[in-house]
């Protein structure tokens, strides 16, 4: 019996599991040779990655997601398997679809050598296509670019785009440039072509040449980096909604991972807010910002909120219209892991099987035979 049985139909699409090499030296076979050189040779054991300056105070991953006798000291991102991910996600939740996301991989956005780092994409994505998703028909990828480096990042995104394997493009929240910027055009034409989402994650923000965590400067502890990193994701939303994206380049999408769901509805209301007040300045965004929600903007539950009453959850997320938006992510192999069956019990019946596979099947174009939310299944406002 699959995990959605009880609650959902048979389909369910998880929309975040990480994967990454055990070490970068993996990619090697994939990279050119003056790139491999660089892994290989640089420093004193080959080229390593900037990271985070907090760790987590009893570890990054699942205690049952990795080996811990065999990983290497210090080792912040343990690599995955494709044996332990049909082990541990595909096969006892009877995933339909599972998007892979990047650990280590995130971190390519943040070198300030652009070029390294799109050596570094190229080879990685090679990678990602030969050891994963060629082998195991239920994962689709995202393509890592260089948002620091946008030609690069649009050479890359028409390379491999049109892959069947590939499902959109990755940015992480660290950036030098907020993603609405027009520096960032080549990276959004290039998706709007192919029509390929982006989902633009939580990820080394205040680290490598991305910008601080928020206004206020580096947080001290990994508590308050967690609780913060979703202000990075409504930087670039509101960007990407002033410099008007959806109106240059209307068959992108994006998807918004790991931030968070309650500060985007108040983030949308401020945005009308002052639209209304300054349109003018922001001639591109033809609409009220709240209205492109629906056609253009999509979220993973995890890390779904945890008010002190329970009650107060499915009223605050109604801003977002998730019945039509939400996705379910389980965020594997991570220690803030959500098991499906717990997101989805705590959301309405009337809107489960939209969060399971219907939104998400949407969003990325996925194979799977679905209907649009019916009026019937949206809630009616109290």
């Amino acid at each position: 019996m699959s995990v959605a049985t009880c609650m959902v139909s048979c389909m369910l699409i998880d929309c975040d599991i990480h994967v990454g090499y055990e070490t970068l030296r993996d990619l090697v076979p994939y990279l050119d040779g003056a790139t491999a050189e660089i892994v290989e040779q640089s420093g004193t054991n080959g080229l390593g990655m900037p990271s985070y300056p907090w760790y987590h105070p009893t570890g990054w991953l699942r205690g049952d997601a990795y080996d811990g006798a065999a990983a290497a000291s210090g080792a912040q991102l343990v690599g995955q398997t494709l044996e332990r991910v049909r082990a541990m996600v595909l096969d006892p939740f009877d995933l339909t679809f599972g998007i892979l996301t990047p650990d280590e991989a995130a971190a390519f956005a943040i070198l300030p050598n652009a070029r390294l780092a799109a050596a570094l994409c190229r080879g990685y994505n090679d990678w990602l296509l030969t050891e994963w998703l060629e082998r195991e028909p239920r994962l689709r990828g995202l393509l890592v670019v260089t948002p620091q480096h946008p030609d690069a990042a649009a050479a890359e995104i028409r390379r491999l785009g049109e892959r069947e394997e590939i499902a959109g493009v990755f940015l992480p929240g660290a950036a030098r440039v907020p993603y609405g910027s027009p520096v960032h055009d080549p990276v959004w034409q290039a998706c709007d072509e192919l029509a390929l989402p982006v989902a633009i994650h939580t990820h080394f923000e205040g680290v490598g040449i991305g910008g601080p965590v928020t206004a206020a400067g580096m947080p001290d502890f990994y508590t308050e980096y967690h609780a913060l990193t979703g202000a990075g994701m409504l930087g670039h939303l509101a960007s990407i909604l002033c410099h008007g994206v959806f109106e240059r380049f209307a068959r992108t999408r994006v998807m918004l991972m790991e931030g968070g769901l309650v500060p985007f509805v108040g983030l949308l209301w401020r945005l009308d807010t002052a639209w209304r007040g300054c349109r003018t300045e922001v001639p591109y965004c033809v609409r009220p910002p709240s209205e492109y929600v629906h056609e253009h903007l999509a979220w993973t539950t995890q890390p779904l909120e945890e008010p002190p009453n329970q009650r107060l959850l499915v009223p605050a997320l109604e801003g977002l219209s998730p019945w039509r938006t939400l996705c379910f992510s389980s965020d594997y192999p991570h220690w803030d892991f959500d098991d499906p069956r717990q997101t989805l019990a705590r959301l309405p019946g009337e809107w489960r099987e939209a969060i399971a596979h219907e939104n998400a099947a949407r969003f990325f174009a996925l194979p799977v035979s679905q209907s649009p939310p019916t009026p019937s299944s949206v809630p009616t406002p109290v």
